[in-house]
């Protein structure tokens, strides 16, 4: 029987580390170092230990929390942004697309704050318009332009190229062919420069109502020929872009159609030439809807070019049928959202004017525009 043989057991490895512990070089510079500096390196190893530990703890925390919040002028965590001015910002996008009907005033002694502290009052809001009058022997209106503002709307500048007077006296120097032909771009460049530098935009209906036999501007008078019109609009456009204005919102407004007259191409401009398309809204004694009094009109503008259509100017006679014909009148508003706002002419026969077409003659008239105007979305004033 074989002879078992026995190993003698290893020593575990265990067993060996404090002795390859001692034969390391920094054990032997340790054993080497007096006691007090011994002492002192434990101190150091111990702080330098303690330190990385808090750190580790100080970036888990804040991994646990998220990424940190900028430094600088970043809004505090936990505070409101500041809150956007109320209103509307006047500019042209914003007149050519509003966020809601514009709603204008045209008073006698506009823009005038009492007169529209009056109308703020009457009707619980405050106009986005402000329409008033020039004439070509009149310099721009730094005064008026600025006081619209204040007021709370954008200028509407009704630029009528004569000096005035009787409208039946013809005035030759003012003949649209001359205006075509540059005789009077000094005064148009002059007043081109002025609006440039008011620098917030001007709404400029130029000519408007040519439609009619009534002004000098007008086709059939005045030694005007038929093209003369679409010429002399073109020509004082021209001068506004060679003086570099970008203010002005270029405003045509005929007066409304009936079947006698020219049909409303005769006197267009053209989409280039032109940023509001629109009409007035005068009622006659045979009106007893809005839709018999801008139907027609309003077809013939909408087919004519795609631009936003604005009413220059809307009353009513003083009638039986007025106070209805008020409220329908904002209903045909709100049933045709190509027409982005309206001025009221707010003038009666005794500030000069042929009717009284204000909408304070009866209390039912009044009544009939105060919730006629609240059932519609406007835009919200200022405009600033």
């Amino acid at each position: 029987m074989p002879v078992k043989r026995f190993r003698r057991p290893r020593t575990p490895q265990f067993r060996l580390w404090p002795a390859r512990l001692r034969a390391l070089p920094a054990a032997r510079l340790w054993r080497s170092c007096p006691p007090l500096a011994r002492a002192g390196l434990a101190i150091v190893l111990v702080l330098g230990c303690t330190a990385l530990l808090l750190a580790d703890g100080t970036s888990s925390d804040r991994a646990a929390a998220g990424p940190a919040a900028p430094t600088g002028s970043a809004t505090p965590a936990g505070s409101a942004a500041p809150p956007e001015k109320p209103g509307t910002a006047a500019r042209r996008d914003q007149l050519i697309s509003p966020p809601g009907l514009l709603f204008g005033i045209a008073t006698p002694s506009a823009p005038h704050a009492e007169e529209t502290a009056n109308m703020a009052q009457i009707v619980g809001v405050r106009p986005t318009v402000q329409e008033y009058f020039l004439k070509w022997d009149q310099s721009f209106d730094q005064e008026a332009f600025e006081e619209s503002y204040r007021l709370g709307g954008v200028p509407l500048l009704t630029w009528e190229p004569w000096s005035g007077g009787d409208k039946a006296v013809d005035q030759p120097e003012f003949a649209l062919a001359k205006i075509a032909a540059g005789a009077h771009d000094g005064y148009v460049k002059r007043f081109a420069q002025a609006v440039k530098k008011a620098g917030r935009p001007v709404v400029l209906r130029f000519a408007h109502e040519m439609n009619e036999p009534w002004y000098t501007w007008s086709e059939d008078r005045n030694g005007n020929r038929r093209g003369d019109y679409i010429a002399a609009w073109r020509h004082v456009h021209d001068v506004f872009e060679q003086q570099g204005v970008t203010n002005v919102v270029w405003f045509w407004c005929p007066d409304l159609q009936s079947p006698e007259k020219s049909p409303l191409s005769r006197y267009f401009p053209g989409d280039d030439y032109v940023d509001w398309i629109g009409t007035e809204a005068y009622s006659t004694d045979g009106e007893t809807t809005a839709e018999q009094l801008l139907g027609a009109t309003y077809r013939e503008l909408v087919a004519l070019s795609d631009k936003p259509l604005f009413i220059g100017e809307a009353g009513v006679r003083p009638t039986a049928v007025k106070p209805a014909l008020i409220r329908d009148f904002f209903s045909w508003l709100s049933k045709h959202p190509r027409v982005i706002g309206f001025v009221w002419f707010q003038f009666s026969d005794a500030d000069g004017s042929r009717y009284d077409w204000r909408f304070t003659t009866s209390p039912e008239a009044q009544r009939g525009f105060q919730d006629g105007l609240a059932s519609l979305l406007l835009a919200p004033g200022p405009m600033r």
